[in-house]
This record gives C-alpha cells, structure tokens and sequence, in this order.
C-alpha cells in the first residue's frame, strides 16, 4: 500500500483487499513488440477477478518490499517464462490511474523478437499470449465491436502503441 503520492505507507494488505478497500497501491506494465511492428497482447485467464477473458498487456502489482523494476522482471518469467535482463527493459513513464483501482503504473517497453508460441505462459493468468499487428490493434481498439475484447483502458492502449510506433521509426 502507498500513499497518493506513491509513498509506501508500510500497511501490507493482499490484493483483494486493496481493491476492495480503494488503497493506493503499485503496478508494473510490460508492453512487449517485435521489430515485425507487433505488440503482444495475452487473454487474461476467466477466473481474474478483473477484466476476465479479456485482452491485455504483461502486468502485475508490485509485491510488498519490491521495485517496480523487480516487479516486471518477475512478471515477465511468471506469466510469459521470459527471462530478461533489468537493463532490457526501457522505462517510460509513470501513471498515476484512479480509474484502475487507484494505481500507481510503472510503464516499461521490452523489445523481444520472439514467437508468441514459445512462451511458457501461467495457465492461471494467462490464456493465450498474442502478437497483434500495431495497425490491427489500433483499428480494434477504435471499433466500438472489436475493442470491447480488450480491457476498457482504450486510450492507454493507444497512447502507447502511438510511443512503441515512433520508436520503431527511429530505430529504421
């Protein structure tokens, strides 16, 4: 649990009841692309207690004593079975979400070049793990039927993917 200043305030509290109870507390979000100009989307396992069945990126909330850097390594061998080094993650910001159960979000971009079939994924998280076409994604979720697959944090999703689409120009 922290403060609405991302301040720990020293409370531990499972996930569940920092949700239920309106906590500010930490997250780390993953978003993994290919230089192919894709972005891995994974379906969220039908028993999570948000957002069931539907589309997302790598996430998860930090654990008690830990960074958000630890977080999203830790996330990314849980969930996908990917091990990365800290340093191939690229921090890109920080949002502060009352709208997502009072989040602190620690945005991370990961360059991976791999198949989406040979993660390991968490079968209790995870579903499937998909790699989507940045225009097809776009056009998803600008689709009022399509997008209503995906988490309703619509302009977050195409924030990002507008940020990953000028690195891949950069990086040409």
């Amino acid at each position: 649990v922290v403060d609405e200043n991302d301040r720990p305030t020293g409370i531990r509290k499972s996930k569940r009841a920092i949700h239920r109870d309106g906590d500010f507390h930490r997250a780390a979000h993953m978003w993994i692309y290919s230089d192919r100009r894709e972005i891995l989307f994974q379906l969220r396992s039908n028993t999570k207690d948000i957002f069931p069945g539907l589309w997302d990126i790598t996430g998860g909330h930090v654990g008690a004593g830990e960074s958000y850097l630890e977080t999203a390594v830790r996330e990314l061998e849980e969930e996908l079975g990917v091990s990365v080094s800290p340093d191939k993650l690229e921090p890109l910001y920080i949002q502060k979400d009352p709208a997502v159960h009072q989040e602190f979000q620690y945005v991370y971009l990961l360059q991976l070049n791999q198949a989406a079939e040979t993660f390991r994924l968490q079968e209790e998280e995870v579903l499937e793990a998909r790699f989507f076409a940045i225009e097809d994604l776009k056009s998803r979720l600008t689709d009022g039927q399509d997008r209503q697959a995906f988490c309703p944090v619509y302009d977050y999703y195409l924030n990002v993917i507008e940020i990953i689409e000028k690195r891949l120009r950069t990086y040409r």
